[in-house]
């Protein structure tokens, strides 16, 4: 009888472990949403490449977060704007591209998982880190609501 009980909790188990991981295991999303997302990932790097930082607030719902790396969360399109105008006042914006996507959600809220590298304008690279954004559909339109990164470990040098 204990057997048969130990037998039942674990169905039990793993049916209510599949109820909840089939979700998360199925959320990959269309491809029609995914090109959508990186049609926004461009949006952003045209609009930094261009020091258009007004322009990045906009891509930003209007409770949309930056959290950055060592610092305060930095909340609405207006302080997002102010964030980069401030750390880019005295460098001239440079390209960035996005690599190694993954994401996962519906047709209402995606995540993106993907890599980041800024170039200056010599093409030397300047920065390279990864990424996880969260996509919210406002109105239609794919917004970020929250971006977040940090830098990968410093490569060594060739003499180290």
């Amino acid at each position: 009888m204990q057997q048969i009980r130990r037998y039942a909790a674990a169905v039990a188990a793993c049916l209510t472990l599949c109820a909840f991981a089939a979700p998360a295991m199925a959320a990959g999303t269309q491809p029609q949403t995914e090109a959508a997302i990186k049609a926004e990932n461009a949006r952003w790097a045209d609009a930094f490449a261009r020091g258009d930082y007004e322009a990045i607030g906009h891509l930003y719902t209007h409770e949309g977060a930056l959290l950055p790396p060592g610092g305060d969360r930095v909340t609405g399109g207006d302080a997002i704007t102010a964030y980069f105008v401030k750390a880019y006042a005295a460098k001239k914006p440079g390209a960035v591209s996005f690599s190694h996507y993954e994401f996962y959600g519906n047709e209402q809220a995606v995540t993106e998982v993907s890599d980041a590298e800024v170039r200056d304008h010599d093409g030397e690279l300047t920065y390279r880190g990864k990424q996880i954004l969260i996509f919210l559909k406002e109105n239609g339109a794919w917004k970020l609501q929250r971006d977040m990164w940090n830098d990968y470990a410093a490569q060594p040098s060739n003499g180290n």
